[in-house]
């Protein structure tokens, strides 16, 4: 989504169909928790630094910005199904919209210094603009905000710098921590900050979101999506953007075959691969990782402990291998097929295991 006459800045995760959040109009959902952070703006017990924790792509980000034009002054629109909604041509959406908001500072993972990309964390120097931040609107009146999304990404000089200045913060100083995983801070961050816990958006709410963004689905492809997508609006445009309820729906189908397809699987690797469709690929992963977590809860429920187990196994010991191979841009394809592979020694050792009972069982 753009808003015309608005030439918006670019960022390491920016999506095709999937908005920035800070030039996104709109906040679904969190109305509890955001009524809250407006309550205390209000009532002048603002605390200085607030930790906007839950799962990714389900709006904190979003919220932020939005808390950031509302103490900026931004004017709303009165009517709408959204929790806050912001008129597009107000002067304030629209600085904000492209990072001139003298009172606002947006801290992220940086663009490499050499050729394109972007670093793996934020580092150490864009936490030291904060300071000269701070000191450089030191006279203004109203609130300097800082928003780091997310916090997640801080390296550890970045976190140690940081946590300097929540200690002593500047005086009308606001700081927003966008945070997925709450075991990625420092409990000494964690400690200095006010908890707004955001929760996955509900059916209703994410039907809005799709609405308001104009994919043009009907009603049986958006309740497919917003089944898929977990409370996320990030996920539900990407599906709807990329492709993504056919290539779950063949991940789902290759996976679940008693005999793997294993021609079949790097067909669609070969294609996901391709120049151009990295947020298909991403998809596929996030498919990959969500069938193995499924999985593990069926065995689960099933009563079968050792295989609950070591699907979760598997599940933590891909993510953490998928995630180093993004942040080192290893071979895609590899990495995919390397997941896909242990996932079929699993199931496979499993099945022979349960053949073996079945005969030892049938001889007693």
């Amino acid at each position: 989504m753009s808003v015309p006459g608005i030439d918006a800045y670019a960022t390491h995760d920016e999506l095709d169909g999937v908005p920035q959040p800070f030039v996104t109009p709109q906040l679904f959902g969190h109305r509890e928790v955001f009524a809250e952070m407006v309550e205390a703006a209000r009532s002048g017990r603002m605390h200085h630094a607030w930790l906007m924790q839950g799962p990714a792509g389900i709006g904190k980000a979003t919220a932020a910005f939005a808390m950031a034009r509302l103490l900026g002054g931004a004017a709303t629109v009165d009517g709408n199904d959204a929790t806050i909604a912001f008129r597009t041509d107000d002067p304030v959406f629209r600085q904000i919209a492209v990072g001139s908001l003298p009172g606002l500072i947006h801290i992220t993972r940086p663009a490499v210094e050499r050729g394109t990309g972007y670093r793996t964390q934020i580092t150490v120097e864009e936490v030291r603009r904060l300071g000269r931040f701070f000191h450089a609107t030191a006279s203004r009146e109203g609130w300097r905000i800082a928003i780091v999304d997310p916090a997640d990404d801080l390296n550890r000089s970045a976190a140690n710098a940081l946590l300097k200045l929540l200690e002593e913060p500047p005086a009308r100083s606001l700081f927003l921590l966008v945070n997925h995983t709450p075991g990625r801070l420092l409990p000494t961050i964690r400690s200095r900050c006010r908890v707004a816990r955001f929760q996955p958006l509900d059916a209703g709410d994410m039907r809005r979101a799709l609405a308001a963004f104009g994919h043009g689905l009907d009603d049986e492809e958006a309740a497919t999506i917003v089944s898929a997508a977990d409370g996320s609006v990030r996920h539900a445009l990407m599906l709807a953007t990329h492709g993504g309820v056919e290539i779950g729906q063949t991940l789902d189908r290759l996976l679940a075959a008693h005999e793997p397809d294993v021609n079949a699987l790097m067909g669609l690797v070969d294609q996901l691969t391709l120049k151009g469709r990295e947020a298909s690929y991403d998809l596929f992963l996030a498919g990959l990782l969500g069938f193995i977590a499924r999985e593990s809860e069926r065995q689960m429920n099933a009563g079968n402990l050792a295989a609950a187990a070591a699907h979760a196994e598997l599940w933590q010991d891909e993510s953490r291998r998928l995630a180093e191979a993004a942040a080192f841009n290893l071979d895609r394809k590899q990495m995919a097929m390397t997941t896909a592979s242990r996932l079929f020694a699993l199931k496979a050792a499993f099945h022979a295991r349960n053949e073996r009972n079945a005969a030892d069982a049938f001889r007693d």
